[in-house]
């Protein structure tokens, strides 16, 4: 059986889905920019010959004011962007942006700017850059290429004979002629791969006639492109490289890169009959090109759950409309408990109250995640948008592809991520999504894994969480109270596992912790070993186990018991641990299961055979 291509022809529940999600519900406001256009306070300041002049479009600004305020959004306008508006800027639903700001005349310096730091911020925006620019391919490789950067990589990094040679072709000036084709199917996903085969072997055969060796024509081949891109994104081909991938099939341009969706439409002109009829609520088609452009994105069901739960988020007031939160009885006892575990403060110089903080808003959460899974729309939504999904593939309940690989296949593609992942990435991916999140605590609480930045040895937590409060130890807790700001912890040491292949074949034995701490680097830890024995040790963490900052590191400082031909007896040494994640809920629990079983094993008479 053959997987069959997921062409690009969505369910028509889905394409509803997509326009709802990422149009309808999120775009409530509008800010146009652009140096043509009158500003309200202008307007206000009365026509003069120099304004005049300036805003030569300022027919077409009204009419599109007027066409969002026919549709309820909230519009305004700027002709300039000075660094005081730019928090303004990211909290616009939708940006129709001018390409040619400046400085000076078509200059998109100023646009270029704008729209990475919409993709760097927390809000989500989307964009509309609307220009009289004719060659739109070129607008959109201009700013693709200067969103993701990063270019600068090669071909400063070759080594070796692929090193001399394109030293070579720089010397005796043979480095090849940009070709936009290549250029702009590379650039949309950064893979080589999506190049048309006719086109890469004109390229191919143009650095053959330079007496490129075959073995080394794609290393080659893709430092050319980076070059070539990198002076299309000029300083930008410096900057750390971005997520962005992009489309131009049909004439439909876009670009979507970390909270950005950019569309790039062309300027039109407002009839001159005025008589003739036009979409009241779009005049100049800036809402048609947009939907066009979203649904040519094809986002994937991910992507459209994560911003239907925003937008319900920002929607509903899902925090605020819970019942319990707004009563007095419940506040006080919010108070109260608040109250209860930060004991006795001196104000004047106040310490960290993070700890009992964080749990209230654990408690909201819990309330929140409620209602979202009870979400009919949510969900319908969601239902939709995955069922439309999987019509596109074609599948058929006599075809369906049953088999792992296969059906990795098959989520590789409607992730859209095909040629961009491999089935060990995506297995080791899951298991990490599944099981670990970034550490945002307080202090030490169970499931949380350290290091010992010293010797790069691994643990575990496997105390209760409630031993771990931040809180001085209750009178029955006569030892602990004794010992008190010094916290005693349980940790399980990890294993370092070689073989991240082999342990994922094994995951669902629950043998194995599985981390990534930085882009590609996978790790694999041993839990307990092959017979289902941990190995545990006892900390005792200072300052009961608060967190701390060491430059970018989650810190924190405990003692451990050592044993040497000095101390025979033992001795505490003081150590400095990094956090490193933190285990999700029911794996952080089954840390406890793993060390309580070991600690209460009954032992009973038996002896083996010798061999």
């Amino acid at each position: 059986m053959t997987l069959k291509v997921c062409e690009p022809m969505p369910d028509a529940a889905y394409e509803a889905v997509v326009i709802e999600t990422f149009e309808k519900k999120p775009l409530r406001t509008v800010l146009m920019i652009d140096d043509e256009f009158p500003t309200f306070s202008d307007l206000a300041a009365g026509e003069s010959r120099d304004n005049a002049k300036r805003f030569r479009q300022k027919l077409l600004a009204t009419a599109m004011y007027e066409g969002f305020k026919r549709s309820n959004m909230i519009c305004d306008i700027e002709n300039g962007i000075v660094a005081d508006q730019s928090e303004r800027l990211r909290k616009s639903d939708l940006v129709v942006l001018d390409y040619h700001l400046g400085p000076g005349e078509n200059n998109s310096e100023q646009s270029i700017r704008l729209l990475r730091d919409l993709a760097h911020s927390k809000h989500f925006n989307t964009v509309v850059v609307y220009t009289n620019e004719p060659k739109l391919d070129d607008v959109w490789l201009e700013i693709i290429s200067c969103i993701r950067g990063g270019w600068s990589r090669l071909p400063a990094s070759l080594t070796d004979q692929p090193a001399a040679e394109w030293e070579r072709l720089v010397e005796k000036e043979l480095v090849p002629e940009s070709h936009k084709e290549a250029l702009m199917q590379f650039v949309a996903r950064g893979r080589m791969g999506d190049i048309e085969p006719s086109i890469k072997s004109v390229l191919t055969g143009e650095l053959e006639e330079r007496e490129i060796a075959t073995d080394i024509l794609d290393i080659v081949l893709e430092a050319l492109l980076h070059h070539q891109l990198g002076a299309i994104a000029r300083d930008y081909s410096k900057l750390p490289s971005i997520g962005a991938t992009g489309g131009f099939a049909g004439g439909v341009r876009w670009i979507q890169s970390q909270n950005a969706f950019i569309a790039i439409l062309q300027k039109v002109d407002l009839p001159e009959d005025r008589s003739a009829p036009v979409d009241e609520k779009d005049p100049v088609g800036i809402m048609a090109g947009l939907r066009k452009a979203l649904l040519a994105w094809q986002p994937n069901l991910v992507q459209i759950l994560v911003s239907e739960i925003q937008n319900v988020l920002e929607l509903d007031a899902l925090a605020t409309a819970d019942g319990q939160l707004q009563k007095s009885d419940t506040q006080t006892a919010l108070w109260y408990y608040l109250l209860q575990s930060l004991g006795t403060l001196d104000l004047e110089r106040p310490p960290d109250v993070s700890a009992p903080i964080i749990s209230i808003i654990d408690k909201v959460l819990d309330g929140i995640r409620q209602r979202l899974i009870s979400d009919e729309e949510l969900l319908r939504h969601a239902s939709d948008a995955l069922i439309g999904s999987l019509r596109e593939t074609g599948w058929t309940s006599t075809d369906w592809p049953t088999p792992s690989k296969r059906l990795f296949e098959g989520a590789r593609k409607l992730a859209r991520a095909d040629g961009l992942v491999d089935l060990q990435q995506t297995i080791f991916r899951l298991n990490t999504f599944f099981s670990t999140e970034d550490f945002a605590r307080a202090h030490l609480t169970t499931g949380a894994i350290f290091r010992s930045v010293a010797t790069d040895t691994y643990w575990v937590v496997s105390s209760p969480a409630c031993d771990l409060e931040d809180r001085q130890p209750g009178a029955y807790q006569a030892w602990a109270r004794s010992i008190d700001p010094l916290t005693a912890v349980v940790a399980l040491r990890l294993e370092r596992y070689p073989r991240v292949d082999r342990a994922l074949k094994d995951a669902t034995t629950g043998k194995y912790i599985f981390l990534e701490q930085s882009a590609g680097d996978q790790k694999a830890f041993k839990i307990v070993d092959d017979a289902g024995v941990p190995s545990y040790e006892f900390f005792f963490a200072h300052n009961r186990g608060r967190i701390t900052r060491n430059g970018a590191r989650k810190v924190f400082t405990a003692n451990r018991l050592f044993v040497n031909e000095e101390s025979p007896t033992g001795i505490l040494s003081a150590e400095e641990f990094e956090i490193v994640q933190q285990l999700r809920d029911l794996n952080a629990s089954r840390t406890l299961l793993v060390a309580g079983q070991h600690l209460s094993r009954i032992g009973v008479d038996f002896i083996k055979m010798p061999a």
